[in-house]
């Protein structure tokens, strides 16, 4: 190693150890600081100073010493924090990994050492926050998490070096791929967990409007159902609870050009669907807008929406995904063909999901089975229907919020279906796209 390697790579960890000893200064909550800005540097100085000791050949077990040293270091900590009465063993912990990083950085593995260096002050920074999260996590939530676990890291792999599915000699393969629907599953599960953590922990005081959008990511019937119950109960707000649930339609609308943009990378599908989203959408956000002008939600509402991280949402939508490929494909090879009114039927399944109609019908068009064109069509009359299912979700709800209502929701079908043929007839005239 030459003299400027050396400096670079001290250099590099003692600024990482800086950054940690920094939060710890900052963040010391009153307590006496044992270790701060200028010992965490030098810890992550001794890390990298051990394994440049290893690999320059002058102690051949350099680093499992320094580990061991550092690790009685830590130890120590938890002794000297003990005889202060302070609690945690954060900092301890801290030591030990910044000594890593330092190891990390010797071995030149800058970006490992820089990635974790930033994890760490993440997690130090947002003590606060992390601790209000926990405790809004329910043990359902933790049960759902480990459910979702089971299916991301054991299910999938399992699933994806399988072979083909031959069902009385029909490969079931060449119509649904169950390792793309469980990847789908997978990141729409994603998606609506971080949705519905923001709703448990900034929903009741970012507001309805902020709650309904979240809500329509997980699932947008049933914050249009939470919300029209409150509005119901709390006639004050009804405006608020409105714009709220434009909002969670607007949020699935954005959800499913994504969805149909995964499902068929060609992006043909999400092309036809995206002009009449992008018009409800834009018209939902300005009604929604219109809609908060009234008096402020004085009472806080969080939405009763089902953890999204569990067995029983996930196995829904890979069933759902996996019969409406089926239904598509069997009636698009029938005596009518895809161009039958029949495989439009199945646009009606919005009213169910329209995120497994947007999925199936665009990994259909992906693969063959059925044109873009029809598929974009299926995705967009699936949108419109679930934007209808709301108006009958909060008639059912609140006669009086569904007063208020079903104009707005009517006319976002209606500026849809305009856009939605509007954007047809160019494919087909001046693109010469066929369905």
């Amino acid at each position: 190693m030459d003299t400027l390697d050396f400096l670079l790579k001290l250099g590099i960890s003692m600024a990482i150890g800086g950054l940690i000893g920094l939060e710890r200064e900052q963040h010391r909550d009153a307590e006496t600081v044992v270790a701060g800005f200028r010992t965490y540097p030098l810890i992550a100085a001794a890390g990298f100073l051990f394994s440049f000791l290893e690999t320059d050949g002058h102690i051949a077990s350099a680093v499992p010493i320094g580990l061991g040293i550092f690790g009685a270091v830590s130890l120590a900590y938890i002794y000297i924090r003990h005889s202060l009465r302070h609690t945690g063993f954060t900092s301890p912990i801290a030591i030990l990994v910044t000594f890593i990083i330092g190891i990390l950085v010797g071995y030149g593995h800058y970006v490992e050492a820089v990635a974790v260096g930033m994890a760490v002050t993440f997690v130090l920074l947002a003590k606060g926050r992390l601790h209000e999260f926990a405790s809004a996590v329910t043990e359902a939530d933790m049960m759902g998490a480990l459910q979702f676990m089971l299916v991301a890291f054991i299910l999938y792999p399992l699933v994806l070096d399988a072979g083909p599915l031959v069902v009385n000699g029909f490969d079931v393969s060449s119509v649904v791929s169950l390792p793309t629907v469980l990847l789908t599953v997978i990141l729409v599960s994603m998606i609506s967990f971080l949705s519905f953590l923001a709703i448990m922990y900034f929903g009741s005081s970012k507001g309805l409007a902020f709650s309904g959008l979240m809500g329509g990511l997980v699932n947008s019937e049933a914050a249009a159902a939470s919300l029209s119950g409150f509005g119901a109960r709390h006639p004050a707000i009804e405006r608020q609870a409105l714009a709220g649930i434009l909002l969670a339609n607007a949020g699935m609308l954005g959800r499913n050009v994504a969805i149909a943009g995964f499902s068929d990378p060609t992006l043909r599908v999400a092309l036809v669907l995206a002009l009449p989203a992008t018009v409800m959408v834009a018209l939902s956000v300005l009604w929604a807008w219109l809609a908060q002008d009234g008096p402020p939600a004085g009472k806080r509402h969080r939405l009763r929406i089902e953890s999204p991280f569990g067995m029983r949402p996930a196995i829904l939508l890979g069933v759902l995904i996996a019969f409406i490929s089926i239904v598509v494909y069997s009636i698009a090879r029938g005596p009518w063909g895809e161009v039958g009114w029949a495989v439009y039927l199945t646009a009606l399944l919005g009213f169910v999901s329209s995120a497994a109609v947007s999925f199936s019908v665009g990994s259909l068009a992906f693969t063959g089975q059925i044109s873009p064109l029809v598929a974009g069509e299926i995705a967009t009359v699936a949108c419109l229907v679930s934007t209808l299912n709301k108006l009958l979700i909060v008639r059912a709800t609140s006669r009086e919020l569904a007063g208020r209502s079903w104009k707005m929701l009517a006319a976002l079908v209606a500026a849809g279906t305009a856009a939605f043929v509007a954007v047809d007839l160019y494919l087909r005239l001046q693109l010469g796209w066929s369905g």
